[in-house]
């Protein structure tokens, strides 16, 4: 019997979003087996980590197909057949028309940054924080891009960029799945440092007193000066980190893979507290009034004392809650693997209303004006009253979205796995532009001044006005 060709973008999806090995073995045609060989391919490429495939049931082996495609240069992995290599830059086919092979690639080492004193009176941005506000409502104080004018620049890393970029008085920072947190010029897009880490970067940054503080699939919390790009410390945990985090007070919030999720104290560099949940982390957190709040994958949204780390209360889902959650007087709102979008009570937990989507629920919703949008992997962006959880209007993209939506007052923008990524008037989610990237875009958008900032899986960061 011939081997199954697998979509290894669609298997990581998967993963990632906590769906169970039973599910994953119908949906793929495979034997427990088949479904141990996937994951050890993967783990091969380097695309996820041994860690995350632990969390699941050991099985045993036999042999699949999946397709990834590695660059002969560098060896960079890839889920699409390419010509030239986004990593290395190799342009296969004039390889082969000049019948020569592919130069070997040599990764040249990372200069450290130039240590330099930090300048008196710089304060982070407002807009530096992810998702626009510790409680993560997705609104940002600028003004709207109704009509799309330019392409102010955009800027080339050597990796998918998944994260969300915060724009600090020293430019714009991010990280990519190369391994690197960049910081580039606002104005321009040109690098001005990079640091790097043992591995991926998911996570996007939390900022505060002039550094800034991410996870990296390599285990560890960073913190790395605004200006410089030099390491302050970094923090490990025992497993890979995808969470953004928060910072408040001199402490950093955020959840691992290893199922816990972490205060860490800035000036000791050391734990405050930690609390265990049932699954893996993958949950940026929200802050509100004392408490934090996150999700894990095993089902619950957490509400949690931020000083001394006690549960203040749980709330079980069907699914894995894999995103942040927006919070908006007095209410939590979030969304599950189960399909549904959830608004509960801050203080107790309770239940007032859910909505059901086609698909999982895969963004994190954003809370504007009278209204909670939420993408979905049905491929739909919805629009749901505050107060009732009716539907007001939805929008059909060609992919799942996992961007989660971005607003700024009469707009909403975010990204599609379709490549686009859309500006929809909130009143009524008619479509006022597009922009189509090389690539899936997850990435959720940032809106400072009247530019948008967004990653895309075709290894770039865009700016646009």
């Amino acid at each position: 019997m011939p081997k199954m060709k697998i979509d290894a973008k669609q298997a990581i999806e998967d993963i990632r979003a906590g769906i169970p090995d039973s599910v994953m073995m119908d949906k793929y045609k495979l034997s427990a087996k088949g479904l141990e060989s996937l994951f050890n391919k993967l783990v091969e490429t380097g695309i996820v980590s041994r860690q995350e495939i632990d969390q699941r049931q050991p099985l045993s082996v036999q042999s699949v197909d999946i397709a990834i495609f590695r660059c002969p240069a560098c060896g960079m992995s890839q889920f699409v057949e390419f010509d030239e290599c986004p990593r290395c830059g190799v342009v296969l086919s004039k390889l082969r028309e000049k019948g020569i092979k592919p130069p070997e690639f040599v990764r040249q080492p990372l200069q450290g940054p130039e240590t330099r004193p930090r300048p008196e009176g710089k304060v982070p941005r407002p807009d530096s924080v992810y998702r626009g506000d510790l409680a993560r409502t997705g609104c940002y104080n600028s003004p709207s891009i109704v009509e799309l004018s330019e392409l102010k620049w955009k800027f080339k890393t050597g990796g998918w960029v998944s994260s969300s970029p915060s724009v600090v008085e020293y430019g714009v920072c991010f990280g990519s799945l190369d391994g690197n947190l960049y910081m580039v010029d606002e104005q321009t897009g040109l690098e001005k440092w990079r640091f790097a880490t043992g591995s991926s970067i998911y996570s996007s940054c939390a900022v505060a007193e002039s550094s800034a503080f991410f996870g990296s699939l390599d285990g560890n919390l960073y913190a790395v000066g605004l200006e410089s790009g030099e390491l302050q410390f970094k923090y490990a945990t025992a497993g890979p980190v995808y969470s953004s985090p928060a910072v408040l007070d001199q402490r950093v919030f955020f959840g691992s893979l290893d199922g816990q999720f972490h205060a860490v104290d800035v000036k000791l560099q050391a734990p405050k507290w930690k609390f265990r949940t049932g699954g893996p982390l993958y949950s940026s957190p929200s802050l509100s009034d004392g408490v934090v709040y996150f999700g894990s994958l095993d089902g619950n949204m957490y509400a949690v004392d931020g000083s001394k780390g006690k549960e203040i209360w749980k709330f079980r889902t069907r699914g894995p809650v894999t995103t942040a959650a927006a919070i908006h007087n007095g209410v939590i709102y979030f969304g599950s693997g189960d399909g549904f979008l959830y608004a509960v009570e801050a203080a107790d937990g309770r239940m007032q209303w859910s909505f059901r989507c086609g698909d999982k629920v895969t963004s994190s919703p954003t809370v504007n004006g009278d209204i909670v949008l939420i993408g979905s992997a049905d491929r739909h962006l919805y629009a749901l009253d505050v107060r009732s959880g009716t539907e007001k209007w939805r929008f059909q993209t060609g992919s799942s979205v996992y961007s989660s939506p971005a607003a700024t007052g009469a707009m909403v923008y975010f990204g599609s796995g379709d490549r686009n990524v859309y500006a929809l008037d909130a009143a009524n989610g008619r479509e006022a532009w597009r922009f189509k990237t090389g690539g899936p875009v997850y990435s959720s958008p940032t809106i400072v001044d009247g530019v948008i900032y967004f990653g895309s899986d075709d290894g770039h960061v865009y700016a646009l006005a």
